[in-house]
């Protein structure tokens, strides 16, 4: 990819969208198959990807017409998998608060996907934040993942821990 020029923050590559869209393609595969011995590699190559696709942000407010008819979707389709993609690096780092800030984009859709609000739970989860990671849990139908049932488990368990905690607190300097 070769950066043309710059005007008014807009960036002009001499890659077309559907090339840059191929490219970002190649590099979540790369980064998919580096994911489970490699993460930090897997990561840098998630982030690439992203850069090309947001490279031609907004992306919505390309013109279908012109870009190809499905070319809009996937991109917005693919953009959706690497924000996932990079949230489970970040997790695998323990970088929780940036999880949520990749997954914030989940905040505006009406039917986000199972994997996207068990891995936003778990950020809150590890941030303590248990009354919010109930809340994105209960937005789906977490009944039918094994993962999202367990860790509404653990929440809960959690914050029992941490009421009890501050009960016994509360009663020790009050007593």
């Amino acid at each position: 990819m070769k950066l043309i020029r710059i005007e008014d923050q807009k960036y002009y590559y001499e890659l077309t969208v559907a090339e840059s869209l191929a490219l970002a393609k190649c590099y979540k595969e790369n980064g998919v198959k580096m994911f489970t011995k490699y993460p930090l590699f897997a990561h840098a190559y998630f982030n690439q990807a992203a850069k090309c696709l947001l490279s031609w942000s907004p992306i919505e407010q390309l013109d279908p017409a012109i870009e190809g008819v499905g070319t809009v979707e996937q991109m917005q389709s693919l953009l959706e998998t690497l924000y996932l993609n990079i949230a489970a690096c970040l997790i695998k780092q323990n970088r929780y608060e940036e999880v949520l800030h990749v997954l914030q984009y989940t905040n505006k859709q009406e039917n986000p996907s199972a994997k996207a609000t068990y891995r936003k739970a778990l950020a809150q989860f590890k941030v303590k934040q248990y009354t919010e990671a109930l809340a994105t849990l209960e937005r789906i139908d977490y009944a039918n993942s094994k993962e999202c049932v367990a860790l509404h488990k653990q929440i809960i368990q959690s914050r029992q821990q941490e009421d009890s905690i501050y009960n016994s607190m509360v009663k020790k300097m009050f007593a």
